[in-house]
């Protein structure tokens, strides 16, 4: 796929909505357009930590998989969704396993290389860590609802102080 694709297709992803279209067409020279069949993995967890995905087209199911008590589906994410952010935050290892659920199209950055574009361009790196910080902020909250959901804790309600 030529770099004009990708970069069209990047143009029309939620999650870079807003990039400055300089920082877009740097992006899609790093970029590497990657499908996969339904019912298979993008990574597991544990795999070493090297490639972000942005959902293309697809429903991907994010699991967490513990020896002891087998696997459970943490959330379920789709078009225009961040996956695979471990490489973003210094993590050599992958947190979790995704598995496609239906034919999925992604894009894949190798981690390194867009946290070298970060660094060499700091106001598009700023943007895109707080567009994946917003992301782990996202899937934290998720996880902590799934977590609450599957252990039946019910927590007491808190007076929060007005402003």
């Amino acid at each position: 796929m030529s770099d004009s694709a990708t970069l069209d297709m990047l143009r029309g992803l939620e999650f870079f909505h807003g990039i400055a279209d300089e920082h877009l067409k740097r992006l899609a020279e790093i970029a590497r357009p990657v499908e996969f069949p339904a019912q298979s993995e993008m990574f597991r967890e544990l795999d070493k930590a090297k490639d972000v995905y942005v959902i293309v087209q697809g429903q991907v199911s994010l699991v967490f998989c513990e020896p002891s008590v087998g696997c459970r589906h943490l959330m379920q994410v789709g078009d225009g969704e961040l996956v695979g952010w471990s490489p973003l935050v210094g993590r050599s290892r992958m947190s979790d396993t995704a598995q496609t659920l239906t034919q999925t199209k992604a894009i894949a950055f190798d981690g390194e290389q867009v946290l070298a574009l970060c660094q060499e361009y700091p106001r598009f790196g700023c943007e895109f860590m707080h567009r994946a910080a917003k992301v782990l902020a996202q899937r934290l909250s998720a996880a902590l609802l799934r977590l609450l959901e599957m252990c039946g804790l019910q927590l007491p309600d808190a007076q929060l102080e007005s402003d």
